[in-house]
């Protein structure tokens, strides 16, 4: 028995305002980036926009406080549909270095924090129209300078395949209990996080017996892990996959190993992939013939099995999520 992460909770790899094209947000706005401290800086008393087309996110951002306001002045960040928005904002009543807004069930909540970690939720909104478009503005003569801008796929941490009933024990790094969760009738269960953190997961049986615990592990909102009853060890560049990682090209080789603790042979397994890009992502084990899927008939103790990934890129994929998919294992 071992637990996997089998999706990366972060819905865009990199800062979409430090690596897109100015054309991709900025429009008629005073824009600059700095390539040594990584900002982005908006000059102009305007706003920049970016199309933003996830209907559930967790977008945490850093970014340089005033310190001065004058009657007047202020910037937020906003999220935006055809007809309305909804965000957060600083001005002379107060301002904090960190904000994070939230969608989950059509409704937006957005938080401020002074360290990115202790939150203070500054209230919501319900939004039933579509997302169309995420932004910032601001209204002073200093800049808008953004130091960090993170967007992940949801608020909490999604564990699956433990029986319905199971307890989900979500600790920190230091052994403190931060809350509990019971597995559904779908065999998962969801965490919520409240920030990004070091922490550790224990499973107990209905009777409150360990079944399983993790070591100290990286969680970040949006993660998804499952407990897997095969002890199958993936290999890239040499080194073995402890979390999900981006492969480095569109063409790339992967090894599955059968590392089992106890020598099993594991057999008649499938091998497939799953994103939410409009991607097509192929397999092959000759590096010839690519398929959407292929069948191990088994896998002995100790051994090796390479696998080639081939991606085609779609044309309206415009984000950040290529090479960003689940290898399913079944």
């Amino acid at each position: 028995m071992i637990l996997l992460k089998v999706e990366d909770g972060k819905r865009e790899v990199d800062n979409f305002y430090l690596t897109s094209s100015f054309s991709d947000y900025a429009g008629s706005s005073t824009v600059t980036r700095d390539p040594v401290l990584n900002t982005m800086s908006l000059i102009s008393n305007t706003k920049i926009e970016r199309l933003f087309p996830y209907e559930e996110f967790v977008i945490e951002i850093k970014k340089q406080n005033w310190g001065m306001f004058k009657p007047g002045d202020f910037n937020e960040c906003y999220i935006g549909t055809a007809s309305s928005k909804c965000g957060i904002k600083d001005d002379a009543q107060g301002e904090h270095p960190y904000w994070k807004l939230l969608r989950e069930d059509g409704y937006i909540q957005v938080y401020s924090s002074e360290d990115g970690k202790q939150w203070k939720n500054s209230g919501g909104d319900k939004i039933t129209e579509a997302i169309t478009s995420q932004g910032f503005q601001k209204k002073s003569d200093n800049p808008f300078v953004l130091e960090d801008y993170r967007v992940y796929k949801r608020s909490h941490v999604t564990v699956l395949n433990f029986p319905q009933n199971t307890i989900a024990v979500l600790k920190d790094g230091y052994g403190n209990e931060i809350r509990r969760r019971i597995f559904d009738e779908n065999l998962q269960c969801e965490i919520f996080l409240d920030s990004c953190m070091k922490g550790q997961l224990i499973f107990l049986d209905p009777s409150n017996n360990v079944i399983y615990t993790s070591s100290i592990m990286d969680l970040q909102y949006g993660d998804i892990y499952i407990i897997s009853p095969y002890e199958l060890e993936i290999i890239y560049h040499n080194s073995p996959v402890s979390s999900p990682t981006m492969l480095d090209s569109l063409s790339e080789a992967i090894t599955i190993k059968n590392v089992s603790s106890t020598n099993d042979t594991y057999s008649n397994l499938t091998i497939s992939t799953k994103d939410e890009s409009e991607d097509l992502i192929q397999l092959s084990f000759d590096g010839n013939t690519f398929t959407d899927t292929l069948a191990l008939p088994e896998i002995k103790p100790k051994q090796e099995i390479i696998v080639y990934v081939n991606i085609y890129k779609s044309i309206n994929n415009h984000n950040f999520q290529v090479r960003d998919f689940q290898l399913i294992i079944e």
